[in-house]
């Protein structure tokens, strides 16, 4: 079966995004009077409420919208601007653009903070994005939205009419990897991201690099997903 589609997460698997999120948290935090324990380690890669609270579990809701606001103002000088590609992402997205293999973006990350990332780094690189904003159960009180990775890659399948066979998910989160197998894609690991026990995925990859080669390689096998 000839490989149609990639499905890709963002942060930790396309951009290496981690100390700039984690010094925005920090600056977050700091604005909303709180101060990050010492040798504490902020989770990258989880929604950003999970985030705030693994870090602070007792606070209440007033005081996460806080923070979420305080670091949606300044992660325009942390996260956005500090974010690069990893090693040989730009030229594994423009194989796949040759090849007229469809690339499309599932994240977490905000659209209106993902979009300029993705503008930034990837322009015309990618054909579409989703984010927990697009999906119908989506609000605008977004504290306690359930919206999981799995309903994110659903919506671009759904939306796109990608067939599952065809397509292949990669990311660096569990959350990623069974967003993929719950939806029938085959699986990609990317283990240098900052995510762990990945071990469920299809294949696995150690460097951004050996990504780009193992892509490379299905696509020209038109490897089918394993049965």
């Amino acid at each position: 079966m000839q490989i149609k589609t990639v499905i890709f997460d963002l942060d930790g698997t396309l951009i290496n995004s981690k100390q700039g999120i984690i010094d925005g948290m920090c600056e977050a935090f700091r604005l909303s009077g709180l101060v990050v324990p010492e040798n504490l380690t902020i989770p990258v890669g989880p929604p950003l409420y999970d985030t705030i609270l693994s870090v602070y579990p007792d606070i209440d809701d007033k005081t996460v919208e806080l923070i979420v606001q305080n670091f949606r103002k300044v992660c325009h000088h942390f996260d956005i601007f500090r974010s690069k590609p990893f090693e040989k992402i730009v030229e594994l997205l423009k194989y796949l653009n040759d090849k007229n293999i469809k690339v499309y973006i599932a994240t977490y990350k905000p659209k209106q903070f993902s979009s300029k990332v993705l503008e930034r780094n990837f322009s015309n690189l990618y054909d579409d994005i989703a984010t927990p904003s697009e999906l119908p159960t989506w609000c605008e009180d977004d504290l306690h939205n359930n919206c999981t990775k799995t309903d994110i890659v659903k919506f671009l399948i759904d939306k796109h009419k990608i067939e599952a066979k065809t397509a292949f998910m990669v990311g660096d989160a569990i959350t990623d990897i069974q967003a993929g197998i719950e939806n029938g894609l085959m699986t990609i690991a990317a283990n240098y991201g900052y995510g762990n026990d990945l071990s469920c995925a299809d294949f696995g990859v150690g460097t951004s690099s050996e990504l780009c080669d193992l892509i490379c390689n299905l696509v020209e096998k038109e490897t089918e997903i394993p049965v």
